[in-house]
């Protein structure tokens, strides 16, 4: 991805001897950089095309796909230990329209690439530091059975066959003490999240 810087190298007058053996070890190294394999990346992109709204009792800007979810304030006795959890909030993300095509299976996929606060050991999303940030606290999300999802790793994952062109994926979001208790102070983070069909 990045852009490569390309090198230039600067020749001096040497022995002609001198010059033939820089190019025979040349050959040797580009030789010896030989490829080991090739990757080969397949995918499809679906025809359906769902309206995606978010929606809760505490969900705000809900009228597309990007929403806030609001947690409850919790004291820290409520966190006093790692793995402790308090607050939980329940959300929904719904799918629907006249292109949301009867029959297709969807499923919410967090990424794990481009959601920066997804904490690989513990799947939860790591809270924003600075001032007034709480601290050793993070917020996991559950599904619809209870079940806490690893974010980082997407397990487990929930399924929805679309019918009367919606579906709906019901989800809590709670606070996640870890490392210790936690500190008072504010909670923000977030997510980045992708509607796979079939």
């Amino acid at each position: 991805m990045e852009n490569s810087t390309q090198k230039y190298l600067t020749a001096y007058r040497k022995p002609l001897q001198a010059i033939a053996m820089t190019c025979a070890l040349g050959a040797a190294a580009s030789s010896a950089a030989a490829d080991d394999g090739r990757i080969t990346f397949t995918g499809s992109i679906a025809s359906t095309t769902c309206v995606v709204t978010g929606g809760g009792p505490t969900v705000t800007g809900a009228a597309n796909g990007n929403f806030t979810v609001g947690l409850p304030r919790v004291s820290v006795t409520s966190l006093n230990a790692a793995g402790e959890r308090a607050g939980d909030t329940p959300f929904y993300i719904r799918l629907s329209g006249a292109s949301c095509t009867n029959g297709a299976v969807a499923r919410v996929y967090f990424e794990p690439a481009q959601s920066t606060n997804i904490n690989a050991a513990t799947g939860n999303l790591k809270n924003a530091t600075g001032t007034g940030r709480a601290t050793r606290v993070e917020v996991g999300l559950l599904n619809s059975n209870r079940a806490a999802i690893n974010m980082f790793n997407d397990t487990p994952q929930t399924t929805r066959t679309i019918a009367s062109n919606a579906a709906q994926f019901d989800y809590w979001a709670q606070y996640v003490a870890t490392g210790g208790a936690a500190t008072a102070g504010t909670v923000s983070t977030d997510v980045v999240y992708s509607i796979i069909y079939n």
